[in-house]
């Protein structure tokens, strides 16, 4: 912090309600996945652009389980998101991820009265 720098970290969907504590207040931003077109969209311009996909193929249950999870993380979990991020586009998901992370840097955050003010 000193460094003026940010951690980020990639939460296990059930570490999520443990990453908020006394001594920690994260900014919690969930990255869903897109609709299923999108990816299947996004699956074939991968298989165009690189060699890497080419021989991954994916099927409509794979991109129905992806929604499911996601749908089912954000009920389970919504309360703790600080913001919603669609990932329908790298480029755009990147460049509005930067902003949040910019804002949230910027905008004052509560945090509780107990980690400025001392008892002793």
């Amino acid at each position: 912090m000193d460094a003026g720098k940010i951690c980020i970290i990639d939460l296990e969907p059930q570490c999520i309600p443990g990453a908020r504590t006394h001594e920690l207040k994260p900014y919690i931003i969930f990255i869903k996945p897109p609709s299923r077109h999108c990816m299947r969209q996004t699956r074939e311009n991968a298989r165009i652009i690189t060699d890497y996909y080419v021989n991954l193929r994916y099927k409509e249950e794979d991109f129905q389980e992806i929604e499911e999870s996601a749908a089912k993380m954000e009920a389970q979990f919504h309360q703790f998101f600080d913001h919603v991020l669609v990932n329908d586009d790298l480029q755009s998901a990147c460049i509005q991820l930067m902003s949040i992370v910019r804002r949230a840097q910027d905008e004052p955050q509560w945090i509780p009265a107990s980690w400025i003010c001392s008892d002793s």
